[in-house]
């Protein structure tokens, strides 16, 4: 295996002076290896000793005195934003959380907010089998699992608390066996160019009013962020959602549209260079016949509203889209589900159809399943949260051959 520039992060915990093992056969194997650590982590392992082992400085200080160049100056993002792996070795419960939260309290858990978007990231809990267990803990290790981490243990035996159950660090052996595996695994969207159309669509009647519906976007951007940490180039066409909506990776081009309209004609833009498409947008059926470009007063009395059908955007591109293009529609439906699914999947020529229902529009979570083109039964997913969701329909994007 090629050289991989790899960081190791060591939380607090007892099981600290294991981690000079994984720092040692990491180097052993010719990777480029360094070591951060939290403050509490120096407490029991000098960072001099992990320095020696590594052959690289230890970052341990959020505000170093003496930077000789740019790097050194900014210890929170560097080596980080250039690391091909992230082992947290051991994952206390505190660092879990901070980095579940999001929070940037010390340099550990500002590097693992630097952390590039295909960077492999594992973590090895490492506690009081009575910690691990607590409900807290548990989430926050789901949460960093839903995020695209890897855990790693914790394995039951003795503790050093002097309690037996879950909690012991994984052996070296298996810690190293994952990295090996994750290293060596192929990303397995790696070269393709994925379209993903998201979020709602506003037809204007007037400057101020439209008809809308209030789609999240919140499964577009779990589709688009798992698709590049996965290895796709996205392109995100999506409606107007909030800033905090929006997918955030460095292989991900935006582009910003509001009616169904425009969503269209970006799309078919974007077509010709892309190899798999999902249509994930709650796009209106309908738009004002005629827009007004100034404010319309408000009346007293009722009035009429002429309204025109939109285009059938995923049918539209889908009798466009190059030979090959592998694409995957929604259908959101209220009841009879799954048969108006299997007839919108015919009739629009898509390879595959997500059928979820009114549960999911701006939640976190939705009812799912699915329905391929070369099979006659819907695979049923259940009530799963977005993240898990988008995992599963990648998956059903045929691997570059």
């Amino acid at each position: 295996m090629s050289s991989k520039k790899i960081l190791v992060g060591v939380s607090g915990g007892i099981a600290a002076y294991k981690a000079l093992d994984v720092v040692s056969s990491l180097r052993k194997q010719q990777h480029q290896v360094q070591v951060v650590m939290t403050e509490a982590a120096t407490r029991f392992v000098h960072p001099r000793t992990f320095a020696a082992v590594s052959g690289q400085p230890v970052l341990h200080d959020m505000w170093p005195e003496h930077a000789k160049n740019l790097e050194d100056g900014y210890p929170h993002l560097y080596p980080a934003t250039e690391t091909d792996l992230f082992v947290l070795v051991p994952a206390t419960a505190n660092t879990i959380a901070k980095i579940a939260g999001g929070f940037g309290s010390d340099l550990l858990s500002t590097s693992c907010l630097s952390l590039p978007g295909k960077c492999r990231k594992i973590f090895c809990p490492s506690m009081n089998v009575e910690m691990w267990l607590n409900r807290t803990v548990q989430a926050n290790a789901e949460k960093l699992e839903q995020d695209g981490w890897r855990v790693v243990g914790p394995e039951s035996g003795h503790l050093a608390c002097g309690m037996t159950g879950e909690g012991r660090l994984s052996s070296t052996e298996r810690i190293l066996q994952v990295i090996s595996d994750e290293l060596g695994a192929t990303l397995p969207l790696q070269g393709k160019r994925l379209l993903i159309l998201s979020g709602p669509t506003r037809e204007h009647l007037d400057p101020v009013r439209f008809i809308g519906n209030p789609s999240s976007g919140l499964m577009g951007q779990a589709l688009a962020e798992e698709a590049a940490r996965l290895g796709a180039a996205v392109e995100f066409v999506t409606g107007p959602v909030p800033d905090d909506h929006l997918p955030r990776n460095a292989s991900i081009n935006i582009h910003p549209i509001k009616g169904a309209l425009e969503m269209l004609e970006t799309g078919r833009r974007l077509l010709p260079s892309i190899q798999a498409a999902i249509y994930v947008a709650a796009v209106s059926d309908y738009r004002p016949e005629k827009t007004l470009n100034q404010k319309m007063p408000k009346h007293e009395e009722a009035f009429d509203l002429k309204l025109v059908p939109n285009p059938d955007i995923s049918a539209t591109l889908n009798r466009e889209k190059n030979p090959g293009t592998y694409t995957i529609g929604f259908a959101l439906q209220t009841e009879n589900g799954e048969s108006l699914a299997t007839e919108k999947l015919k009739a629009k020529g898509l390879d595959g159809i997500v059928l979820n229902y009114p549960d999911s529009m701006g939640s976190a979570s939705g009812t799912f399943s699915f329905l391929s083109a070369e099979t006659t039964c819907f695979e049923s997913w259940g009530a799963i949260n977005k993240k898990n969701a988008a995992r599963k329909i990648l998956s059903k994007i045929p691997k570059p051959e």
